[in-house]
């Protein structure tokens, strides 16, 4: 190849070397083959005004040689552009055109003439690397498509292995073509193989080569994809914001700013998230989410009006586009939170009932409504709503505080029975888990310990003698449970590549202490997270128990105040007249109905719960 390369260079330098020959019709092919363009060739014809007479063979030769047609007609014009200028000369029309005589030039013209013409040499000797190199990277991409077609097949070690000895062979490094290229192909085998801890730093170092490399936008969506499954936000992407995407379509526009708005929201920069956030048009999918998180935003900052707006917006969009239905169930949720702290208790419960009963959100909305009821003094239908939330249907949440919730109603109706009975099911059912929980904690020490633990507890290890309802405050927490995503995901890919750690090498060994560091540093985020819920419990659980004893220090007072009643004769004896109901203390849907299936509960009834207990408070008006 370098001894084509140094013809190539000789037979361009020999071509410009003297003016006194004209450019051949053999010439130009020998141009077309080393890949000078079109242009090019025109220029060279041009400079030396040679005509050409060509005949229709030469013409057919020619075109079966490569010679583009623009050429072919600059070719055949030249006998009227060159054949009758005044000063020059016509060739034998087997060797090609004239040109002035040199023996007429100054030597100043003709010194002129040869640096112009060593200065073609030179550029055309470059154009010849040029070629020589295209011809090289044509080579080389029949080796990366075959790595390709392996990741794509998922099979994966024979495509990293083609990638890999395709970077080493060629000695590419960072910022050639053909490692982009392979760097590109590692990342598509690991992703085609569901290794996406793995996939997405070569993703992102593809990423931030620049939207003009070829593989941009491909490595956008999968990594975008891979970030729903996984917690991976690393600070480089920021630098993201450097490049502009205006040269795509405004879908793919729509989706890198909202990207990067969620990015910017990740890491608490409100300012720059909704910058980008604005900049997602309302016919993209992400609209809705954009508007949410834009709300959410806006509440952090005491814009309530603002906010509402925006979670309005966004469920309309919801509505419109193919936004996702989760968004609307998360938006009505904001609202209802909005309107209960400006103690609108009446727009809250609507908003509530708004959350569609298949929503995961569906067990907040009623615990949130059961305390909205309670606090606009709706005993009826906060009754029904605690009624609802004992249901099975929510039995994988724990909310130890509505024992409490129903001795304070209770009291306030003047019905100590069920008030006491409410503190005995609080005292068995969370007070009794309070001390395990305390000990657990004590005997905790590091991230590592607790994520150890609540697996144990999740998994029913007997080494963990306590409840598994203390850790369902932490299997609901968002954070926690993108953090343990994470992690599983990393310790499947470990054993993975375990399992063809030989045939990778080198890449292998390294990719396994990669991932072993971040599993360390994820389990002890999620330790961490875990740590914190654990003792927020623990810290509530003792709140509640402060309460459950003034709940019966207001017993006591009610019996006392009962008992003075009864001595002073003021105590009416209880009406014996009232019809007794089987069943639940509680109605559905409307007061007429009653419950009469103690025990069982129906999913589209338990929104329509209400307790049709009466007050028995003495009237002291």
């Amino acid at each position: 190849m370098t001894r084509k390369l140094t013809s190539i260079v000789f037979a361009a330098t020999l071509l410009a070397s003297t003016s006194a020959s004209a450019i051949t019709p053999q010439e130009i092919m020998t141009l077309a083959q080393i890949g000078v363009s079109a242009d090019e060739m025109i220029r060279a014809i041009d400079r030396d005004k040679t005509v050409f007479k060509l005949a229709v063979s030469e013409i057919l030769e020619l075109k079966k040689a490569g010679i583009p047609d623009k050429v072919l007609r600059y070719m055949l014009k030249t006998p009227q552009l060159f054949g009758s200028k005044d000063g020059g000369t016509t060739t034998d029309p087997g060797v090609g055109g004239g040109t002035t005589n040199p023996e007429e030039m100054t030597p100043e013209e003709r010194a002129a003439i040869e640096a112009r013409q060593r200065a073609e040499a030179e550029r055309l000797a470059a154009e010849a690397a040029k070629a020589e190199e295209a011809q090289r990277r044509a080579f080389s991409q029949g080796i990366l498509g075959r790595g390709m077609s392996q990741a794509r097949a998922k099979n994966c070690v024979a495509a990293i292995g083609t990638f890999l000895d395709f970077i080493q062979q060629g000695g590419y490094t960072r910022g050639t073509d053909e490692h982009y290229n392979a760097w590109y192909g590692i990342a598509l085998s690991l992703s085609e193989c569901g290794m996406d801890q793995s996939a997405a730093k070569y993703l992102v170092d593809v990423l931030l080569e620049g939207p003009e490399k070829e593989w941009f936008q491909q490595a956008f969506r999968r990594l975008r994809k891979i970030r729903k499954n996984i917690n991976y936000s690393p600070p480089d992407l920021e630098e993201l914001t450097r490049f502009p995407v205006v040269g795509y379509s405004k879908g793919f526009q729509d989706e890198y700013n909202y990207f990067l708005g969620e990015f910017f929201y990740d890491y608490n920069n409100y300012t720059r998230a909704i910058t980008y956030f604005e900049q997602v048009s309302d016919a993209s999918p992400d609209y809705a989410k954009g508007l949410y998180l834009t709300g959410l935003v806006q509440v952090q900052n005491n814009l309530y009006r603002s906010a509402v707006q925006s979670f309005q917006n966004a469920i309309i969009a919801t509505e419109s586009n193919e936004s996702q239905r989760e968004v609307a169930s998360l938006a009505y949720l904001a609202l209802a939170r909005i309107a209960y702290e400006a103690e609108n208790f009446d727009a809250a419960i609507y908003y509530y009932r708004k959350i569609p009963s298949d929503s995961v959100k569906l067990a907040t909305a009623f615990y949130e409504s059961a305390w909205t009821y309670f606090v606009k003094g709706d005993y009826s239908r906060a009754l029904g709503t605690f009624q609802a939330l004992h249901s099975p249907f929510f039995d994988h949440y724990f909310y130890p505080e509505l024992w409490i919730l129903e001795a304070t109603v209770y009291v306030n109706m003047c019905r100590p029975g069920y008030a006491r009975e409410a503190i005995n099911l609080f005292d068995s059912n969370v007070n009794a888990l309070a001390i395990p929980l305390k000990q657990l904690l004590a005997k905790l020490r590091t991230p590592q310990d607790f994520y150890k633990a609540l697996i144990g507890i999740a998994e029913g290890q007997k080494t963990y003698l306590i409840d598994r309802r203390v850790i369902h405050p932490v299997l609901a927490n968002v954070e926690f449970y993108n953090l343990y995503k994470t992690v599983q995901q990393i310790q499947w890919e470990e054993k993975e590549l375990g399992k063809v750690r030989n045939q990778l090498g080198q890449f292998g060994a390294d990719l396994l202490a990669k991932l072993g560091s971040l599993r360390q540093s994820r389990i002890n985020e999620a330790g961490i997270k875990v740590q914190q819920v654990l003792k927020q419990l623990e810290a509530e659980m003792a709140e509640y128990a402060v309460k459950r004893t003034e709940i019966e220090i207001d017993l006591s007072v009610q019996d006392m105040e009962k008992q003075t009643r009864e001595l002073q004769g003021m105590e009416e004896k209880p009406d014996t007249t009232d019809v007794e109901i089987e069943g639940s203390t509680a109605i559905v849907g409307s007061d007429s109905m009653s419950w009469k299936f103690e025990g069982e509960y129906w999913k589209d009834a338990i929104g329509g719960f209400r307790s049709f207990l009466k007050s028995e408070c003495e009237d002291v008006r």
